[in-house]
C-alpha cells in the first residue's frame, strides 16, 4: 500500500509531532517516517515516557512482552543468565536507538534484562500498536525488519570482533568502542564496572583489573577512578585490531 501525504497533512503531522514529542525525539527520522498521518496520530496516543536511575531495571528477563522500547537519552545494558547463573553482558545500547528488537516480535517475554547505566529515558510504544501498524503498512513493516537486522548484525559483529581477540586486544576494542561509538570524547566517565567489562567482553574481573593497569603504566590512557583518558589514541587503536 502506497501512502500520499498533502502539503497540508505534512504540516498537521509536524505540529502532532511537536505536541506528542519533546524536541530531542526522532522517532520519525529513525523509523516511523513511512507512517502516514492517522497511523502518526494513533501512535502519538499509544505513547508514553518514562525516566529511569542509573542501576535501575527497565525490563527483566521473563517479563512478559507489552511494549516497544525507544532510548531517548542515557545508557543501558542488555544482560542475560546463563544456566550456570553466570551473568552476560549482550550489548549496550546508546541514545536513539530501539532497544528490545531482538525479542519483542519473536517472543511472549523479554529474553534478557535491561538496566540503566546512566541515568536515562524511554519512551514506550504499547506492543499490539506496532503490530497493527506492521499488518497494514508494508513499507513501515520493511523498515523494521531492516532495522531488527541491522542491530541483530551489530551485535554479532562485535561479538566476533571480541571473541577473537586476545585479552589485551578486547579491552583496546572497548575503551575505542566507548571513544567512537558512545561518548565522542577521549575523555569520559566509565558507565559499568570492572566486573560488568569483564561480562562484557568474556574475562575475569582480576584480568581487566590487570590490563587497564598495564595500559596506565605504557602510557596509553589516565585513569581517575571511573573517568578514563586515552593519551595514546594511536597505539591503543592498534592492540584494538591486532591485539
Amino acid at each position: 500500500m502506497i501512502y500520499i501525504i498533502s502539503i497540508e497533512n505534512r504540516i498537521v503531522m509536524k505540529d502532532v509531532l511537536e505536541k506528542t514529542t519533546c524536541s530531542t525525539c526522532q522517532f520519525k527520522s529513525l523509523l516511523f517516517d513511512k507512517l502516514n498521518f492517522e497511523e502518526f496520530e494513533l501512535l502519538g496516543r499509544q505513547r508514553s515516557f518514562k525516566d529511569f536511575q542509573k542501576g535501575e531495571k527497565i525490563v527483566e528477563e521473563g517479563q512478559p512482552v507489552d511494549a516497544f522500547l525507544y532510548l531517548k537519552t542515557g545508557l543501558v545494558k542488555l544482560s542475560k543468565y546463563t544456566s550456570n547463573k553466570k551473568n552476560h553482558i549482550i550489548s549496550i545500547a546508546k541514545p536513539k536507538t530501539f532497544i528490545g528488537f531482538l525479542t519483542v516480535f519473536s517472543n511472549e517475554y523479554f529474553q534478557y534484562t535491561i538496566t540503566a547505566i546512566e541515568p536515562s529515558s524511554l519512551c514506550f510504544i504499547e506492543i499490539n500498536t506496532i503490530k497493527s501498524l506492521i499488518k497494514d503498512n508494508g513499507v513501515f513493516a520493511l523498515d523494521v525488519l531492516s532495522k531488527i537486522c541491522t542491530v541483530s548484525d551489530e551485535i554479532i559483529n562485535n561479538r566476533i570482533n571480541i571473541c577473537s581477540k586476545q585479552l589485551r586486544g578486547r579491552i583496546a576494542y572497548l575503551l575505542i568502542y566507548f571513544v567512537k561509538e558512545i561518548y565522542n570524547n577521549s575523555k569520559f566517565h566509565l558507565p559499568i564496572t570492572r566486573r560488568e567489562l569483564g561480562e562484557l567482553i568474556d574475562m575475569s574481573t582480576e584480568n581487566v583489573i590487570r590490563i587497564l593497569s598495564e595500559f596506565r603504566k605504557d602510557n596509553l590512557i589516565h585513569i581517575n577512578g571511573n573517568q578514563i583518558e586515552i593519551t595514546n589514541f594511536e597505539m591503543l587503536n592498534r592492540i584494538s585490531k591486532f591485539g
